[in-house]
């Protein structure tokens, strides 16, 4: 059954959902749903009426001033709502089940609801064929006295004409009247059916008189603080709530009001919520609803923390997952790099002490941030490591006649100089290898020094690399710098490596004096 718990006041609407999807505004009613019946809400609501109908619920107890939506199963119990409709008797009596497990919705007897319960109108009916689907407002408590029974036809009711719907007339009867008449029946279902509470005879439930003292006033005023602390914790029921407090003061200001809206505004154990429908003491039935709202007050500090925990480890995870997802677009760029650098010194004979050494520095810059000036130092290092001719030399010309025609056709004269490159190439062949020799050149200018060495480098087929460290003051542009200096550069050997791409070059260094 039910679903939707809604404060009515006269100035503001709160809303407590339970399981239902229907949301319905205390006081106001949607003209575009296709409706059975719309009772008016203007009906003075009878101080006294002692039979009604019997609607269990179960988990939340229906307070005053409160409205809740209904949904009505039970054929028998349909069939008694829609004659009271018809007869502008739109009363019924809302009882808390005390088992919140059963879930049926006519009880069998009268043990199983509480005594006390609340006298509802039903402010709006809509007739779903095999369900109804009501909306009450409970106006003051009432209490159990006994059950009655209503003799129902249902197959007559339903073929009988109007004539005998006028004739017609409910006959109650005491259960202890008609006591004698169930032990004739043989039918166990009737049995079952006429023993099932439909109808009771209730009574009005005052509480017990009180006057405004000190306690009152402080539980009155201990009361609304702790509503005003619940609306800053939990923004639903903020809006209405806050304008409920600051506007329709004649609510706030009496207890027997703000017992049952803290009551509602509790999600506490049914037992704990019917305590304060019974209790008729106002100071007692005030602390009770206090102890309810410093309760839901607690769960809604540990429901924010909670939050906030969660909110906050999701944050983490989030930028977890960004960074890893970062970490992972470095790494793949970074093996890129790596795979770059292994497939330039693939084909290439390089020594195991330099392998170490590009492995070292490859391991390094898979730790460092591409956006480090360390990591270009170190990416740029690795370029020229692994740009050098590692193993790689130029065939070399052992042959002496071409040598000869080489030197004879490039230059004219300069016997000593074509003599001594013709001795080295000589013993080179001679010894199957070649060693690395220094030729000094001396002269005026203009006489063929520069010429010359490039002449012998074509005449032993090696690479020719020239520089000139004419005017040159710092040594480091030979050896190089340090690498750890920014813009650091290697020297011109290495430089010279680089661009003859071979291990063996011819290298000349020029205006030495």
């Amino acid at each position: 059954m039910a679903l939707d718990l809604i404060f009515s006041s006269f100035l503001g609407c709160v809303y407590f959902k339970t399981d239902s999807d229907d949301e319905i505004p205390g006081g106001f009613i949607n003209e575009d749903v296709n409706q059975h019946h719309q009772l008016p809400a203007t009906v003075a609501i009878p101080e006294v009426w002692p039979h009604v109908p019997v609607i269990a619920v179960k988990r939340n107890p229906l307070f005053p001033r409160f409205m809740k939506v209904l949904e009505v199963t039970n054929p028998v119990l349909i069939d008694i709502l829609r004659r009271k409709i018809k007869l502008n008797q739109p009363y019924v009596g809302i009882f808390l089940k005390k088992d919140d497990e059963n879930d049926i919705e006519v009880v069998e007897k009268l043990e199983d609801l509480y005594n006390i319960g609340t006298f509802a109108q039903i402010q709006e009916m809509h007739d779903l064929g095999d369900k109804l689907r009501i909306v009450v407002t409970a106006h003051r408590r009432i209490k159990l006295k006994g059950q009655l029974f209503e003799s129902i036809d249902s197959s007559a009711f339903k073929d009988e004409t109007n004539a005998d719907k006028r004739r017609r007339k409910h006959r109650l009867r005491n259960k202890k009247d008609i006591s004698s008449e169930y032990n004739k029946k043989t039918d166990n279902s009737k049995e079952e059916e006429e023993q099932a509470v439909l109808m009771v005879e209730v009574e009005n439930v005052q509480h017990d008189p009180y006057k405004q003292t000190e306690e009152i006033k402080a539980l009155t005023q201990e009361i609304i603080k702790t509503i005003r602390d619940i609306i800053t914790m939990n923004p639903l029921y903020r809006e209405s709530l806050q304008q409920m407090l600051h506007q329709n003061q004649r609510v706030v200001d009496n207890p027997v009001y703000l017992c049952d809206l803290g009551a509602s505004l509790s999600a506490a154990e049914p037992n704990e919520l019917q305590a304060i429908m019974e209790e008729m003491d106002i100071s007692k039935r005030l602390f009770l609803s206090l102890s309810l709202l410093k309760k839901e007050l607690e769960l809604s500090k540990l429901q924010a923390k909670i939050g906030r925990e969660v909110e906050e480890k999701v944050k983490q995870q989030h930028k977890k997952y960004i960074l890893q997802e970062q970490l992972k677009a470095i790494k793949k760029e970074l093996d890129a790099i790596g795979e770059k650098y292994k497939e330039k010194i693939k084909d290439k004979n390089v020594p195991k002490a330099v392998m170490e050494v590009i492995e070292e520095e490859l391991k390094k810059l898979n730790f460092l941030e591409s956006h480090s000036s360390e990591f270009n130092v170190t990416r740029n290092y690795l370029d020229w490591l692994t740009s050098l001719p590692w193993g790689i030399h130029s065939e070399e010309n052992l042959e002496i006649d071409e040598a000869s025609k080489i030197l004879d056709h490039d230059h004219y004269g300069m016997e000593d100089i074509k003599k001594r490159i013709l001795e080295f190439i000589a013993v080179s062949q001679l010894r199957g290898s070649t060693q690395g020799k220094i030729l000094c050149f001396h002269g005026p200018p203009g006489v063929g020094k520069t010429s010359i060495a490039r002449s012998i480098a074509r005449a032993l087929n090696r690479e020719y690399f020239r520089f000139s460290v004419g005017g040159m003051t710092d040594v480091a542009e030979i050896k190089g710098h340090r690498r750890t200096y920014v813009g650091a550069m290697p020297g011109k050997i290495i430089q010279c490596l680089k661009k003859t791409k071979t291990a063996n070059p011819l290298v000349l260094i020029d205006e030495l004096i």
